[in-house]
């Protein structure tokens, strides 16, 4: 074995080991005549690999990856002559730039390695790897040159979910499942359609008819499921935790939602995916980038009343690699025909404050159907109300601004969270950047301006003070939610003053203006019949009511230790069976 050769096996198994910031130093080390045009190209290879591991956080060091990346350039550059006819240089030239954000200049080298290398199968199989560089470089360039017109995410335009059963066994039972789902309220003319030889997972193919629409949905087997990059959008007990990771094989549940109310829709959709999966561990949202527990979803698909708004969506949150600059936006609002919402060059004394606004505003377009388009760049720029009021009764307006005119770096090549080139695997379609007027007149002027110029006012200090305003519909559909779960909050107000209950009541102000109001339950007969306690300021009020009708109660709440047991979350009393029987329910 040559010298070279023991140095090239060497590099090899060095770089198996995961050591290759020790392969750059000891080819350094080496002298002249032993850096062989082989042993100099492993080491261009070996920074722009090292470089990759830095960006995706396999490898934590102090070094910065695109000055590897400029380095292995200058070497593959100095060996130009040596490589012309070597295919091995031309691809660590294209990977090289892909890695700088050069995908235009990488083009050329990786179809010129094509033309270098035999054609026949072991050869091309090889090589695989090029063509699909060069697809991905043309889907970037073709991005970055036309952002807004490239085709969204599928997950964006329909409402995609995949059930996950408790039971492995598990097997979807067609002709049941379908004489379920016609049964469903508000569902009619369910028609079932031929399931093509081509769309080998779907299972169950089928139209129907809700609020007036016609809909499609499909039913898809799916294994060896990868959730990977979801969140928890809900309470998972530890075992239900651990069992995650090893149920992942289900039904996927995919339907475009239609023109009504979105959370309507969502309704549906759960209880189609109750219905494919009765005994659900888990429904993995794709469109809103969640996991929902199954505990929730039965609950939810059982209920009289849709769901709440946040479970629609999920907010996701990005950073430079100092920390100091925050994006924040959201996932799955889009599937409903809304824009998903972002906010841009936030900090981390603004984030959660942000976090706020961001959910507040989707809650209101939600609640509404105006703001709802096909056309890109149609949404109505300005929500005429107030979305909440800040900390010392200052209203805060919201302006939307689609995100190609609201982009502050429009550097196509930076890396900055929410620039360009950040959207490409994540917000390339219909989204809209906040900005708010600084008061009621700039609002009536439509004069506004980016979240990031008013830091003194949304500082995450003040998010506490900050009062959401509630539409009248979200207000209804909690109190619908409150009265059909109001069972839960008597057997538990029972055992007051010892067990903590707190109702919302619906009172009225000294100039008898209507109000809501927390008040702590010290005795209760039954929702007609009780007595509750205000307390403001550290001043405490009795208030007692007898004989009153329905409708007093808007909302309940059950501290219980970790939890705050309320309607909207009571499937945490299913998912902690010890702390329903603590409570005595």
């Amino acid at each position: 074995m040559t010298r070279e050769e023991e140095l090239i096996e060497k590099i090899q198994q060095m770089c198996d080991d995961d050591r290759e910031e020790e392969v750059v130093r000891m080819i350094d080390a080496l002298p002249a005549e032993e850096r062989t045009y082989k042993i100099v190209g492993l080491q261009a290879r070996t920074l722009s690999n090292l470089a990759g591991m830095i960006r995706n956080g396999y490898y934590d060091c102090a070094l910065d990856p695109d000055t590897l990346d400029r380095r292995a350039l200058k070497i593959l550059t100095d060996t130009a002559d040596e490589g012309k006819d070597d295919p091995n240089w031309w691809c660590r030239n294209g990977y090289t730039r892909m890695n700088l954000g050069m995908e235009a200049e990488a083009i050329p080298y990786f179809e010129h390695v094509m033309t270098l290398i035999d054609d026949d199968p072991e050869t091309q199989e090889f090589w695989s790897d090029v063509p699909e560089a060069i697809e991905k470089c043309r889907r970037i360039t073709s991005f970055l040159e036309r952002p807004s017109e490239q085709e969204p995410p599928y997950a964006k335009t329909r409402s995609w979910m995949i059930a996950i059963p408790r039971n492995e066994s598990y097997a979807l039972d067609i002709d049941l499942t379908t004489a379920r789902i016609r049964t469903l309220e508000g569902v009619d003319d369910v028609e079932l359609k031929e399931v093509g030889k081509e769309l080998t997972g779907t299972v169950l193919s089928l139209t129907g008819r809700f609020g007036g629409e016609t809909f499609e949905c499909e039913i898809d087997e799916v294994t060896a499921f990868n959730p990977n990059g979801l969140k928890y959008g809900t309470y998972f007990n530890a075992a239900d935790t651990e069992m995650l990771t090893q149920r992942l094989s289900g039904y996927a549940v995919d339907m475009k939602p239609g023109r009504g109310k979105p959370l309507d829709w969502l309704h549906l959709q759960l209880r189609i995916a109750d219905i494919v999966v009765p005994d659900m561990l888990v429904l993995h949202d794709l469109s809103s980038r969640q996991a929902l527990s199954g505990l929730w979803v039965k609950r939810a698909a059982g209920s009289a009343v849709a769901p709440p708004p946040d479970f629609a969506f999920s907010i996701n949150r990005e950073r430079n690699a100092a920390g100091g600059d925050v994006w924040l936006y959201t996932s799955g609002l889009e599937r409903f025909g809304l824009p998903d919402l972002e906010i841009m060059h936030g900090t981390p004394n603004h984030e959660e404050c942000h976090n706020l606004l961001l959910t507040v505003t989707a809650r209101t377009l939600m609640g509404r159907t105006d703001t709802r388009t096909e056309a890109y760049g149609a949404y109505p720029p300005k929500i005429e109300q107030p979305i909440a009021m800040m900390d010392g009764g200052v209203p805060l307006y919201i302006r939307l601004l689609p995100w190609p005119e609201a982009i502050k770096d429009g550097d196509r090549n930076t890396c900055a969270p929410g620039s360009i080139r950040t959207r490409l695997e994540r917000m390339n379609s219909k989204s809209c950047v906040l900005f708010a007027y600084p008061d009621e007149q700039a609002a009536a002027e439509d004069k506004y301006q980016p979240l990031w110029t008013m830091d003194d006012f949304l500082t995450n200090d003040l998010a506490a003070g900050m009062k959401s305003l509630v539409d009248s519909e979200e207000t209804e559909r909690r109190s619908r939610i409150a009265a059909e779960r109001l069972d839960i909050m008597e057997r538990a107000a029972r055992n007051a003053p010892q067990q903590e209950v707190l109702l919302m009541l619906w009172l009225e102000d000294e100039d008898g203006e209507p109000m809501d109001k927390w008040a702590r339950i010290t005795k209760y007969s039954d929702r007609h019949n009780f007595e509750a306690e205000i307390e403001e300021d550290g001043d405490k009020t009795g208030i007692r009511f007898v004989n009153e009708p329905d409708g007093r109660i808007m909302s309940w709440a059950i501290p219980a230790g970790n939890f705050l047991i309320t309607p909207d979350n009571a499937y945490v009393l299913d998912a902690e069976p010890k702390l329903k029987a603590k409570l005595g329910l």
